[in-house]
């Protein structure tokens, strides 16, 4: 029986590496599924590896419109807004929501899709696509009557939305009460973890009309 013992040594090992995945990286956003074989390989050493990953901030993988880092929406009289969308009928009612809060006034609407933080680290990437395809269809509900900006951001939902309001100068988020779930989108949970912990105001949309 003298092969017990090694099996239990593999299985420690192979089992603290995977679980440092799951309770670190794949709650986080990162969910290629290369970070489980790379965990279950380096076994314990992969949990400082696992947690510096899971403490990093957000990514901003594209921008369109203008940055307005620091920028005051009280000082400049302008009402800066920040909408989570996902492609899902609330976020979708998030948008119009937005556009009637801010109306005729000088105000600045900023589109945000949320994609999956593995996509940091890939440029030809299939959700980066969907979210560049979303937000142009999004962009043009709101027309020319307001100045509309896009971001794509890469990590964990309701902490991207955060840290991109802080960057962005944002005056009021504005989400759907639901989604369509963090593995192509932004919202669901986002909403009550956003309402419950963010320092801005936030708009919930109604929920969007359905027919029948």
């Amino acid at each position: 029986m003298s092969w017990l013992p090694w099996t239990l040594l593999v299985l420690v090992w192979v089992g603290s590496g995977v679980a440092a995945v799951m309770f670190l990286l794949h709650r986080r956003g990162h969910r290629d599924g290369t970070w489980y074989l790379l965990g279950a390989a380096l076994g314990p050493l992969f949990i400082p590896i696992a947690y510096e990953r899971s403490a990093m901030k957000s990514v901003v993988l594209e921008r369109q419109g203008e940055a307005a880092t620091g920028r005051d929406g009280s000082a400049d009289g302008e009402m800066h807004v920040l909408v989570g969308v996902d492609g899902s009928p609330e976020s979708e009612q998030a948008v119009r929501d937005a556009a009637r809060f801010v109306g005729g006034a000088r105000g600045r609407v900023v589109l945000a899709s949320v994609v999956g933080a593995d996509s940091a680290e890939r440029e030809d990437d299939e959700d980066r696509d969907r979210a560049r395809e979303l937000l142009a269809r999004e962009g043009a509900r709101l027309g020319t009557a307001t100045t509309v900006e896009t971001r794509i951001v890469a990590g964990l939902p309701a902490r991207a939305l955060l840290e991109l309001a802080e960057a962005e100068g944002i005056d009021l988020i504005v989400v759907g009460r639901r989604g369509r779930g963090l593995s192509r989108a932004v919202l669901g949970s986002v909403a009550q973890q956003l309402s419950s912990s963010s320092p801005y105001p936030v708009l919930l949309a109604a929920p969007a009309e359905r027919e029948g």
